[in-house]
């Protein structure tokens, strides 16, 4: 089995589509490759591909000087541009068999389906689209859409999920955010070995550098494609008894002002 996992995108479409690219699972005009139709292939996205995860974001999303989550205007602009992206991911999926695309659940996406959860907020900016006094209506296919998606996938005993090995980690109830469900990264403990997997790959937390292993050296963090240029995405070949690891992306792009 050939799988790419890429992980959070958060509305960041250009940073999408050229790993897509890269990966070969797509042509220049978005449509699926060859390698992509194989059926040895598998495109797995760990979630949240809704919200930017800024102000900065939104303000380059819909191209003005500073996004204000308050104005009418600029939220319309947000939801459309999500929508089209959401649509055109959509497009992409619809034309491959479904088990060759796996998109999980993240927290984002089921905050913006879920009309009984208040807005999340992502440090200086709150996520106001499509919340009943802010927002607009997000269009009935797109809803049903998301709301099919999984909250977790195993693929030769390798277990990709949004957050976490265990099925308490992406649970996107209230309780998800009182306590804090990501801790579970930063504990020596081996989650995995509660578990009949032999490697975890979840998103949610980011990290920079390309990849943070964590559960005492059986869990990938793939959260990387929220810092400005920077990205990520990884490649596994599975075999019976072992599988390789590949990461590929742009990492650590700064510049220092002297």
């Amino acid at each position: 089995m050939h799988l790419v996992v890429i992980g959070d995108i958060h509305a960041q479409a250009d940073k999408f589509w050229l790993m897509m690219q890269e990966a070969g699972l797509c042509d220049n005009n978005r449509q699926p490759s060859e390698l992509m139709r194989d059926d040895n292939t598998r495109l797995v996205l760990l979630g949240d591909l809704v919200h930017a995860k800024s102000r900065q974001r939104y303000s380059e999303l819909i191209r003005v000087h500073r996004y204000d989550e308050y104005n009418p205007k600029h939220i319309a602009k947000a939801e459309k541009a999500q929508v089209t992206f959401l649509k055109d991911v959509k497009r992409f999926c619809d034309e491959l068999p479904k088990e060759q695309i796996t998109i999980l659940m993240g927290n984002h996406d089921f905050n913006t389906i879920s009309p009984e959860q208040g807005p999340l907020r992502t440090d200086d900016v709150s996520h106001l689209e499509w919340k009943e006094g802010y927002g607009g209506e997000l269009c009935a296919d797109l809803r049903e859409w998301i709301s099919s998606w999984p909250y977790e996938l195993v693929i030769d005993d390798i277990h990709l999920a949004h957050v976490g090995p265990l099925a308490e980690h992406n649970r996107y109830d209230n309780d998800f955010y009182l306590d804090n469900r990501r801790r579970w990264i930063y504990e020596e403990t081996d989650y995995l070995a509660q578990t009949p997997y032999r490697l975890g790959i979840y998103g949610h937390t980011p990290v920079r550098g390309g990849v943070n292993i964590t559960s005492q050296g059986r869990a990938i963090l793939l959260d990387t494609n929220g810092h400005r240029n920077e990205y990520s995405w990884l490649e596994i070949d599975t075999g019976s008894e072992q599988y390789h690891l590949k990461m590929h992306g742009l990492f650590f792009d700064e510049i220092i002002q002297r």
